[in-house]
Parts: structure tokens; C-alpha cells; sequence
């Protein structure tokens, strides 16, 4: 009844069609989680509501160390990644083309200086997030966020206040 109808062939080819695109989403996050490159980021964290997505840490990175190169520029850009001598992370150098052999991130250029990454938030047991963020005002010369960047694509591993995981404070 059903191998000859039009209509349900195309069905079924368009949820394979699906299946293999979110397939592909999250293999190619999952190669990043194993095999790309560990950067410590200095931050600053702070802690909003989000009444869709729940209590999640954002923070900030630091783009001041940025080299512009774009001048006045706005859209998509890339962003390498260079380490200073205590071995610490931070954004250096705009291109408008992905950079060859050497790890870069992709952002957003508002204006000037502006910059947004795609990286910013750690999303935490609501349960613990106000605790977490009374933490980070604490300590917040000591927060680190640890992103494994390939190709491009950036995962967050980890949130650490100092060399310990913010959730291991909590339990």
C-alpha cells in the first residue's frame, strides 16, 4: 500500500535527510570534544535568569587583546587563538578568511571594537547557580573557562575557580 505512494517516499527520504543532518551537528561536536586543542581563558562571570533555558553562568572574555584588522568591518569574522607566558589564552588577531594552521574561533564584529563569541555561557544546576555566582564575585581574578577549539567550532569543557571544577564546590 505504501511502496507506491509518492507522498510517503518522500516522507521518509526527508526524515533521513534530518536524521543525517543533526547526525552530522553532533559528530562534529563530538570530534571537537576529543581531539581539539585545551585553551584557559581568564574570565569574569555573572549569573542571569534565562525563563527558557533556566540558571546558566555566563561570563566574559576578555577582547581587549584583540588585533583589529578589519577596521570599521561588521559581520562574521575569525579570531586566533595565541597563549601568553603564564600559558593562559586570549583572542588575538580579526580575519575576514579562516586562518590556515592555527587554532581560531568564529565571532561576530559589532563596530570598532565590539565582539561577540560563541562561548559564553556554562549552563549549572539551578540549584547551585546563585551559590556559583557568589562564588565567582568572590574569586573572580581566579575564574577560568577550559574550550577544546577545532576548525573553528569551540565546545566549553569545564568552569574552574582556580584548578577546581565549579561544581565540585557544591558537593
Amino acid at each position: 500500500m505504501f511502496k507506491n505512494n509518492r507522498r510517503f517516499q518522500l516522507l521518509i527520504i526527508t526524515f533521513f535527510v534530518q536524521f543525517l543532518i543533526i547526525l552530522y551537528i553532533s559528530l562534529s561536536y563530538e570530534i571537537v570534544a576529543l581531539i581539539g586543542n585545551t585553551y584557559q581563558f581568564k574570565i569574569e562571570g555573572y549569573d542571569p535568569i534565562d525563563p527558557l533555558r533556566g540558571r546558566y553562568l555566563a561570563y566574559i572574555i576578555d577582547t581587549d587583546t584583540i588585533t583589529n584588522q578589519l577596521g570599521d568591518y561588521t559581520g562574521r569574522c575569525y579570531i586566533t587563538i595565541a597563549k601568553d607566558n603564564e600559558g593562559y589564552a586570549y583572542l588575538d588577531r580579526t580575519y575576514k578568511e579562516k586562518p590556515k594552521e592555527v587554532d581560531y574561533i568564529v565571532a561576530q564584529k559589532y563596530g570598532e571594537e565590539y565582539y561577540q563569541t560563541y562561548f559564553t555561557k556554562y549552563f549549572i544546576n539551578e540549584a547551585v547557580a546563585q551559590k556559583a555566582e557568589e562564588l565567582f564575585r568572590e574569586n573572580n581574578e581566579q575564574g577560568l573557562v577550559v574550550v577544546k577549539v577545532k576548525n573553528g567550532r569551540s565546545i566549553v569543557e569545564g568552569l574552574y575557580i582556580g584548578d577546581k571544577l565549579i561544581e565540585n564546590y557544591f558537593e
